[in-house]
This record gives C-alpha cells, sequence and structure tokens, in this order.
C-alpha cells in the first residue's frame, strides 16, 4: 500500500514502471521548498532535480520547447513538473532537462456545486495556490470558480503595496498562482484591512501564518501536517471543500436558531412582567394576575422544551440564500419583534383573560376562588400564547402555514399542554402556585391568546416584507 504525498507515490510508481531506479538511500536529499519550488537529490550520479518547470528549466542548458508544452499541458488542468539532472557536480545549475511529468489531480464532483453554493450565499472566493497559472486557470474554470474578471494573477505580479494588493484581489473569482506562503499571509491581511472576515485554508508548514492571521483559519483534517492544524480555528475530518460550506450552513442556522431561542423568551418575558407593572402602576388596586412561583414554573415547566426544540430548527433552503447576517444576536429586530408585536399580544391577551374572569365573577377581590380562578386563566393565556409563538418564531419572515418540518417542536407542545394539565389539576401544585383551572369562559378568553399572536406575527412580517422591497426598489 503506497505511504507519504500523494505525487511523490504516483512519481515513484511512474518510476518503477519505466525500469528507473530511485535514489540510493545514501542520497543526499534537499527537500522542496516553497521558494525554490523545486527538490533535489545528490548521489554518486550527480544531482537529480525535480520541481516547478518554471524554477527548473531556466537552469537547465536547453529546454527543446519544454516551455510550450508546459503551458498545453496546464490549459487541460494538469498539473507539471520538470526533471533535470547534472551528472558531474552537486549544484542546481547547467542541468540537462529529462523531461515534464504531468500529474491529473482533477477536482471532486462536488466542488462545483459548493462553489455554487458560496455564490448563493455571497461568500466570495479566491484560488491562492501554488500551481501554474494555466494550470490554476483550467481548474478554476473546471469548477465554475473563475470571476468574471477573469483574473489570473501570480505571486510574482502582486503589488508591493497592500493597498494596492486589497484593492486587485477585492473581487469575486480571482486566481491568485505561484504563491509564497509571505503571499498568502498578505493577502489575508489586506483583504481584512478592506473590512472583509477572512477564511483561509491550508495543509502545509508554511501555511501557519496565514491560518493563523486569518480570521477562520481552515486545515485540511487528511493531508494537513501538525503545524497547520495548530495554527487553525476549524480542523476538517476530510479534505473537502463542500464540507467547509457544510460548516457555513450549520454555522448559520445556530445563529438563526439562538435568535429564535431568544425572541421565544423574550415574549413571555413581556407577558410575565406585564401583571407586575399594572399591579405596582395601580398601587395594588389592580390585583396581581401572576404569583412569583406561576412565573418559575412558565419559564421552567413550560417554555423549556419548546425553546430548545427551536435551537434545534434544522436548515433549510434559505439558509445558504444571501449573505450572513453582520449583526449581533440580540438586535433591532429582534428586540422589536418580542418586545413590540408579540410580548405585548401576549401581555395584552392574558390580562384581559384576567380581567375578563374577574368582571363576570362581579370583580369581588375578597373572594380567592375568584382570584385564583383569575390567575390560573391568566397562567393559562400565556402558556397557549407560548404554543402559538413557538410556532411564529420559527421563522422571522414567513408566515406560520407555510413552515413544515422539526417534529422535536411538536413533542415539546404536546409536552407543554400536558404540563399545562398537571399545574391547574393535580393538587397540590394548583394551590402551591396560586391558580386554579379557568371557568368555561376562562378557558375561552385564554384560547383567544394563540390566534391573536398568530395574527399580529403574520401582520408583522407582512409590513416588514413590503418595507424591504420598498428599500430594494
Amino acid at each position: 500500500v503506497p505511504v507519504g504525498d500523494p505525487m511523490e507515490v504516483a512519481l515513484h510508481a511512474l518510476a518503477a514502471r519505466l525500469g528507473v531506479d530511485g535514489p540510493p538511500p545514501d542520497a543526499v536529499r534537499r527537500p522542496f521548498d516553497p521558494r525554490r519550488r523545486r527538490s533535489s537529490a545528490v548521489d554518486s550520479d550527480g544531482v537529480h532535480v525535480m520541481g516547478a518547470p518554471d524554477a527548473v528549466l531556466p537552469l537547465c542548458r536547453d529546454d527543446f520547447g519544454a516551455h510550450d508544452e508546459v503551458e498545453r499541458l496546464g490549459r487541460e488542468g494538469l498539473r507539471v513538473l520538470a526533471v533535470a539532472r547534472r551528472p558531474d557536480g552537486d549544484t542546481e545549475e547547467d542541468l540537462t532537462l529529462l523531461g515534464v511529468v504531468a500529474l491529473q489531480d482533477p477536482p471532486r464532483t462536488d466542488v462545483a456545486e459548493s462553489v455554487a453554493a458560496c455564490r448563493t450565499a455571497g461568500i466570495r472566493l479566491a484560488m491562492v495556490t501554488g500551481d501554474h497559472p494555466a494550470t490554476a486557470r483550467a481548474i478554476a474554470e473546471q469548477v465554475g470558480l473563475l470571476g468574471p474578471d477573469r483574473l489570473v494573477v501570480t505571486g510574482a505580479d502582486l503589488p508591493d503595496d497592500d493597498a494596492a494588493l486589497g484593492e486587485l484581489l477585492d473581487r469575486d473569482g480571482v486566481v491568485v498562482a505561484r504563491v509564497t506562503p509571505e503571499d498568502k499571509l498578505r493577502i489575508a491581511r489586506a483583504l481584512q484591512h478592506r473590512g472583509h472576515v477572512v477564511a483561509m485554508t491550508g495543509d502545509g508548514v508554511n501555511d501557519g501564518p496565514a491560518l493563523r492571521a486569518a480570521d477562520i483559519g481552515v486545515a485540511m483534517g487528511a493531508s494537513g501536517t501538525d503545524v497547520a492544524r495548530e495554527a487553525a480555528d476549524l480542523v476538517l475530518l476530510d479534505d473537502h471543500f463542500g464540507t467547509i460550506v457544510a460548516a457555513v450552513e450549520l454555522g448559520r442556522a445556530t445563529f438563526a436558531n439562538i435568535r429564535r431561542f431568544l425572541t421565544y423568551h423574550l415574549t413571555d418575558n413581556v407577558a410575565e412582567l406585564t401583571p407586575f407593572v399594572l399591579w405596582a402602576l395601580s398601587g395594588g388596586s389592580f390585583p396581581l394576575a401572576l404569583s412569583v412561583l406561576q412565573v418559575l414554573a412558565l419559564d421552567i415547566g413550560t417554555d423549556l422544551l419548546p425553546a430548545l426544540a427551536l435551537g434545534a430548527e434544522p436548515p433549510n433552503p434559505r439558509t445558504l440564500r444571501g449573505p450572513a447576517r453582520t449583526g449581533g444576536l440580540l438586535d433591532g429586530s429582534v428586540l422589536r419583534r418580542a418586545f413590540g408585536v408579540l410580548g405585548p399580544a401576549e401581555a395584552v391577551t392574558s390580562m384581559a383573560a384576567f380581567a375578563g374572569v374577574l368582571w363576570l365573577g362581579g370583580w369581588d377581590l375578597d373572594d380567592p376562588a375568584l382570584l385564583a380562578t383569575a390567575s390560573g386563566t391568566a397562567f393559562t393565556a400565556i402558556v397557549i400564547g407560548q404554543l402559538a409563538n413557538a410556532f411564529a418564531c420559527r421563522s422571522a419572515t414567513k408566515p406560520v402555514r407555510t413552515l413544515r418540518g422539526n417534529r422535536l417542536l411538536l413533542g415539546a407542545v404536546a409536552f407543554e399542554v400536558a404540563v399545562l394539565a398537571v399545574f391547574l389539576f393535580v393538587p397540590p401544585l394548583p394551590g402551591l402556585l396560586g391558580g386554579g383551572p379557568p371557568s368555561a369562559w376562562g378557558w375561552l378568553f385564554a384560547a383567544a391568546a394563540a390566534p391573536a399572536v398568530l395574527l399580529v406575527d403574520a401582520l408583522y412580517k407582512k409590513v416588514t416584507a413590503r418595507a424591504g422591497a420598498t428599500r430594494n426598489r
């Protein structure tokens, strides 16, 4: 079974098929260096050199027109190496060209799809490679990465000024070939200075500085060196570009799920705080609709599982559509929706249900049974409002009726209903919490919380959608 770098294994297999012996064990080896872009071995037969054609051919006495062949092979997307030797001496000069070797390293079949997904997600891509420019261009064209400007530059042609470098590369689909580790580091910093969040991939020892400097350093898991893994923020379990796209999708989905979680809980907090505000502002003349234990029962007993289910919402087709959000988790849109729309809807319906039960009972504040029934009604209204809120929070833009999936949420809502029944009907919990089962009218008042929450949610989404469409005209 071949062991080692795939390119070196392929070359060794080719030499074996041609009956060519490799360097003896006592040969002095000069390993490949990204700056020299070649390696060599010195033995009793002289020096043997292999590397990038543009690094080896200038050292040869005659290139026999190899430059044209290298360009032709590069345009076919092949990686090309030049092999030369000098039988007398150990210096890498005045070499005799033995030939060029072309290696086929085609991109994986899923790369083109992943590139298209990045474009849909608003992610700009750049190919930064040590390959020959013709090879890099061909590969970029095969996977659909080459941008409309069709810009292909080499590391030697990059501007010395970092500002000019950032301006040159600040576009989608640029290809930079024959880069050195210093070039990768400069590219990362130049794009960061232009306000971009830069993710850089790498697998070699010399990629360490660029991986460390990038906002997100990504090391290859299968072929990456230990140095690259240590310098990176993220280590892939494989070398697939599609894995990076999957990670982006998961990250965006997690970000959205946290916002759903926050919206759901902040809405509940508005409804829980309102009874205490009304009681305080009225100087105690308006009775307290909820007890502290009922608030704890809402937060710990009924809200916990639906909130966790919202945190497990699976990615949807919109996750990779458009650029990622640049704001924080708790921004203006979350606060407006929770404190200005959903929260007030729950608060109004629960307080209306509480007041309605008291009014039908003659507003006798000295009747403990009436107060317990009214309090249980307010408690039930908040729970039912949160049932509807859980489904409303699944999307910040789409109506509830269009949403599908998330069986965890269905199970969590069913559990919430069961817990509500326990809090209302199973002794001694009703007496301990301070709220009894609602009356017939109380159930009707409490049930109104669900359509109220869904209605204001639908109206808010419709208004914001229209406002967004107007801004984009």
